[in-house]
């Protein structure tokens, strides 16, 4: 949308004077620069259908006054909705997260670290009332629909079958989860770790969060920054390979439907779907 049109609806909504506007990033959503005076803004602009607004707002509310020394959350306004050619879209005003995504190297030290942030996001989001994180296996039919190869896609399919028989267990913990833990969500701010976009936060399995990290050199260090806080049960260990092939397969629908409904088919030939798959043939060679 038009930066200068929303520079306007951000002034008049939130009582702002606002001296600049500018587009950050567009993919599920569009995230502005807002300037004034006092600081940056960054306004969210959701698309049409992508509805988690109010609840994003209240989320990073609620979990915001219980976090632990150390770790802090991107703040967020509600305000409404502007109409656009494709339906209204809703719209928010964070404060500027301070800081600045990690840099190089990633040390062990930072990911000890992040996991305790990670484990004071779950403690301080216990008993906050979600939606349910969506059912991947619902996606399954479609994803199958777009794997030219025959060998893939039946490995896909029995691979997500057994994980999401292993997910069904209930002894495995349930809350709200982030739903993108990456350092790509996270600012170092002095001695702060804070959390910004929780757009993908759901009700579902806490493991889930944990499982991009757990393929990472840093994991020891992760789990062990983790459980100064709060359990990860071995239990819980043990599922995540079989959360991760979930995620694959979430990840292969975005990137064979939703993604190139935004940025075009060419996005079709950068790499994605392509390194998902080979790291679920990983996974079914390592889980048999």
């Amino acid at each position: 949308m038009d930066p200068e049109y929303l520079a306007a609806l951000v002034a008049r909504e939130y009582a702002l004077e606002v001296t600049g506007c500018v587009l950050l990033r567009s993919l599920v959503n569009d995230v502005y620069r807002i300037d004034t005076p006092s600081g940056p803004y960054a306004f969210k602009l959701y698309r049409t259908g992508h509805n988690s607004a109010e609840w994003e707002t209240s989320l990073a509310a609620y979990v915001g006054t219980g976090l632990t020394q150390g770790v802090a959350l991107q703040d967020g306004r509600m305000a409404g909705a502007v109409q656009a050619a494709e339906g209204p879209r809703a719209f928010t005003l964070w404060e500027w997260a301070p800081g600045a995504k990690p840099g190089r190297p990633r040390t062990d030290e930072l990911y000890h670290r992040f996991g305790a942030a990670t484990a004071a996001f779950h403690e301080a989001s216990t008993g906050f009332p979600g939606p349910p994180a969506l059912d991947v296996l619902t996606l399954l039919d479609d994803v199958l629909a777009r794997i030219p190869a025959a060998s893939d896609r039946a490995l896909i399919a029995g691979l997500a079958t057994e994980a999401g028989r292993r997910a069904a267990d209930p002894n495995l913990e349930r809350g709200i989860c982030h739903g993108d833990v990456t350092l790509d969500n996270i600012h170092l701010d002095g001695d702060d770790l804070v959390f910004y976009d929780l757009d993908r936060a759901a009700h579902g399995i806490r493991a889930t969060d944990l499982s991009p990290v757990s393929a990472t050199p840093q994991w020891p260090a992760f789990l062990a920054g983790y459980r100064t806080v709060r359990p990860f049960l071995d239990s819980d260990v043990a599922v995540l390979p079989w959360l991760d092939v979930l995620l694959r397969v979430d990840y292969l629908h975005f990137h064979l439907y939703a993604k190139p409904a935004i940025r075009g088919t060419e996005s079709l030939t950068e790499g994605w779907v392509e390194d998902n798959l080979v790291a679920l043939r990983t996974s079914a060679t390592r889980l048999r």
